[in-house]
């Protein structure tokens, strides 16, 4: 998961040419995904699996850091079973309870790019 995390974190810091293509990066790994996904409601098929854990921070972080990010990855359209498997595992009740509000994502989001982007305005 953690190069997933890091296609999609530096799409959602990048700027110009180089966001384009960090995108195209982050949504090869949306795409492998959703190949995984195929025919089950879950990774772990009916019922939620090591790897609905271990991902479940997707449909909520990753919505964040299309926001802050000004960008889509996960489209519906592209990727219809990761925007439904989304939709399922967000609405279990113990899943639901134990996510961070929202808005403290955004400022976290927030704060982090700013910092980062200041930091690379820095640089001697």
């Amino acid at each position: 998961m953690q190069c997933v995390f890091g296609a999609w974190e530096a799409a959602y810091k990048a700027e110009g040419e180089e966001k384009t293509r960090a995108i195209e990066s982050a949504q090869e790994s949306l795409a492998f995904l959703e190949k995984q996904i195929a025919g089950k409601k879950y990774f772990g098929g009916e019922d939620i699996g090591f790897l609905d854990i271990a991902a479940g921070w997707i449909p909520h972080w990753l919505s964040v850091m299309e926001e802050v990010g000004g960008m889509k990855l996960l489209e519906a359209e592209k990727f219809p079973l990761l925007h439904e498997w989304a939709h399922n595992f967000i609405q279990i009740p113990l899943i639901r309870e134990c996510i961070p509000p929202r808005e403290k994502l955004l400022d976290y989001f927030n704060a982090s790019i700013s910092y980062m982007r200041s930091l690379a305005t820095n640089k001697p």
